[in-house]
């Protein structure tokens, strides 16, 4: 994967040394309209530097042990078919309506995605040195900005 710009939604912003307070001791990035989904106040822009990824199921959370893991055998990040955020209603309400839905989590990638075209990857950053936030998007202003008064280090 080398270098990407990728996103990540949360309740406040967050700097590049504070990336891994999360409860599984992972950093979880994907596209724009996943970190939306996930955003309650901050969208972050951020840069990911990885090359040796691992890829998970995604089973709707419980990523500590993975993270763990993956950790202690040199991985840089753990990358998922992201089967929950950036994916429209619209699309599940279709699911639903054709019996599709309750057959979902039974499903493997594969045949996940020819269901929902518009599911994406999304990734959990493993090293706090892999990624540095490159801005920090203020969503609960009248109009989205950047946020203000924001240092952005690299991280360590």
């Amino acid at each position: 994967m080398s270098r990407e710009r990728l996103w990540h939604g949360g309740a406040a912003r967050i700097e590049s040394g504070e990336m891994h307070h999360s409860p599984d001791g992972g950093f979880h990035v994907g596209t724009r309209d996943q970190a939306l989904m996930r955003a309650r106040g901050v969208l972050h822009e951020v840069e990911v530097d990885i090359t040796r990824l691992r890829r998970s199921r995604d089973t709707g959370g419980n990523w500590a042990s993975k993270v763990r893991d993956a950790r202690s055998r040199g991985f840089d990040a753990i990358v998922y078919l992201n089967r929950y955020e950036g994916i429209p209603a619209e699309r599940f309400d279709a699911l639903r309506q054709d019996g599709s839905f309750d057959r979902l989590d039974d499903m493997g990638d594969k045949a996940f995605r020819r269901l929902v075209p518009e599911a994406r990857d999304s990734y959990i950053i493993l090293h706090a040195a892999d990624a540095r936030i490159l801005n920090a998007i203020c969503l609960d202003k009248p109009a989205p900005a950047l946020c203000e008064n924001i240092s952005f280090a690299p991280s360590p």
